[in-house]
């Protein structure tokens, strides 16, 4: 059985994400916080639309001089982070997101995440590496 029909099969989607970002300047805490608030949020409409989060939202994101890990399994738990970025001011970096959920398509997910970075805008520039649809 190929991926596309395991995921066919569960009723599964998910969505990964690469991307670029700069700042003029942004303390490692608020980073944080922000993706933090990002995953919540994306974990939260994903219960919204299933009633529970039956999967997981990732996102591990490089900076030079450190890094930041955030997993979400539980709505309940919330986030999870392993916080290693640096003490000086961040202003360029990698972020990568994935997400994969039971009960949710592909497109929705999408959509779902797509939505969930709006807060993150208004602080990083951001571009789009890569995008895609398999897990």
């Amino acid at each position: 059985m190929n991926e596309e029909n395991t995921k066919a099969a569960a009723h599964a989607g998910s969505y990964g994400m690469k991307l670029l970002f700069t700042s003029p300047g942004i303390e490692g805490g608020e980073l944080a916080d922000l993706i933090i608030g990002a995953v919540r949020s994306i974990g939260d409409e994903i219960g919204r639309r299933r009633k529970m989060l039956i999967g997981h939202v990732k996102v591990f994101i490089s900076v030079p001089g450190g890094s930041l890990q955030v997993n979400m399994v539980d709505l309940d738990l919330g986030p999870e982070k392993n916080d290693r970025l640096p003490a000086d001011k961040i202003t360029e970096g990698e972020i990568r997101l994935m997400a994969a959920v039971v009960g949710l398509d592909d497109a929705t997910l999408e959509q779902i995440i797509q939505n969930g970075l709006g807060p993150l805008r208004h602080k990083l520039e951001m571009d789009i590496m890569a995008h895609m649809h398999e897990h």
